[in-house]
């Protein structure tokens, strides 16, 4: 019995974090896009909102008249691309959300065109907006404070390029909103393309889409638990060092494909194919006696994985796009090998114990009435 304890334990810890894992949705976040070029004396902002965003917000912002739906869904008479909302109706959004300024004061935008946009196979709202710098700016600030009220996790793609060069890709949240940046006599960058206080460009890239990548793991709950049903099973170390290379490699292959529009997937075939290899491993864990050829399984669904993983990075690439891929699946990786660093130490000691195929099954058992679960309400 005294063995039979710490297994015991060991179980009812996996189970409950596949059932948390069962309640919990995986990349709920909303995101949207800023395309930002400064020069010429003035600032062109074209910026990218998810309709449903803007249809909640304005519910929410109605005297507690609630329309479901809002306004995003074209009505028959109206064109697809013709926006749902007047400037007017759109107008308390922006002055609530976002502020673009120079020398400590507000500019005040001009909306030179508004309408539906196709944008990363999804529909957005496009905003595009004219500041004018004032004569001599030395200076301008960009601070976006979109919906974090609503969705807390809330994320803008944005590039800024600059008419005399460079150019700087970043991620609006809730905790970093703001960019800025020097300008000369001209109303031009005075530096190459520096989006946050003497910080290089490509090192707010790197750190933001890094940071994105480990957070997209870790909020990934369908990608946890693969990792956690491909390591279940008892292997030799060498058979753990082989099975997480082979889905890394995978999954790499299809973030850039994917990410590049290179090839894709609909998320409408990728989303329920993860759950179903979920479910595919957890039980392969229970009918196999011997783990041989995991490391191919591994490869094959990393690749459907690294579709999903893409999803995030679909019309978010800016000019420097290898940084950015990079970035991202350095974060990927990072935020995987924390994981594993916290549960395959406790599986190899588990693993010592002849118990421990009961306690893998049982495992295993959760983890795939879960992904059966996530696959049948996904195909719905």
């Amino acid at each position: 019995m005294k063995r039979w304890r710490p297994l015991a334990g060991l179980l009812i810890l996996l189970a409950g974090w596949s059932a948390w894992c069962g309640t919990a949705s995986a990349h709920l976040n909303t995101y949207g896009y800023s395309d930002i070029e400064v020069g010429e004396g003035q600032i062109r902002y074209s910026l990218y909102l998810d309709p449903r965003e803007v249809s909640q917000w304005m519910d929410m912002h109605s005297s507690g008249v609630f329309v479901l739906g809002g306004g995003a869904s074209p009505g028959p008479s109206r064109p697809a691309d013709e926006s749902p909302w007047t400037q007017e109706e759109l107008a308390p959004l922006l002055a609530e959300s976002l502020a673009v300024g120079s020398g400590g004061e507000k500019l005040d935008p001009t909306v030179a065109q508004m309408g539906m946009a196709e944008r990363a196979g999804a529909p957005y709202l496009r905003l595009d907006l004219r500041y004018a710098l004032p004569r001599g700016a030395k200076d301008y600030t960009v601070d976006y404070r979109f919906f974090y009220g609503e969705d807390p996790g809330h994320q803008n793609y944005a590039t800024i390029r600059y008419d005399g060069g460079g150019s700087a890709d970043l991620i609006f949240t809730k905790d970093h909103h703001e960019a800025n940046g020097k300008l000369d006599s001209q109303g031009e960058a005075a530096d190459d393309g520096s989006a946050s206080v003497q910080v290089p460009a490509w090192i707010v890239t790197l750190w933001d889409y890094t940071k994105l990548g480990v957070e997209h793991i870790w909020t990934g709950i369908d990608h946890l638990l693969f990792i956690t049903a491909l390591v279940l099973a008892r292997q030799r170390r060498w058979g753990y060092v082989k099975v997480l290379t082979a889905f890394t490699v995978g999954h790499s292959v299809t973030i850039a494909l994917a990410a590049l529009d290179v090839f894709n997937l609909s998320a409408a075939f990728v989303e329920p194919v993860i759950a179903l290899s979920i479910a595919y491993v957890a039980f392969e864990n229970i009918w196999l006696k011997e783990i041989r050829w995991r490391w191919a399984v591994a490869l094959g669904f990393g690749l459907i994985h690294g579709f999903g993983f893409a999803q995030v990075l679909r019309g978010a690439l800016g000019d420097r796009y290898l940084l950015t891929l990079f970035s991202f699946n350095l974060g990927v990786e990072i935020g995987q090998l924390a994981v594993l660093a916290v549960l395959l130490p406790l599986l190899l000691w588990a693993a010592r114990y002849k118990s421990y195929k009961q306690l893998s099954v049982g495992a295993s058992l959760v983890i795939g009435l879960i992904g059966l679960y996530w696959f049948a309400t996904r195909l719905m």
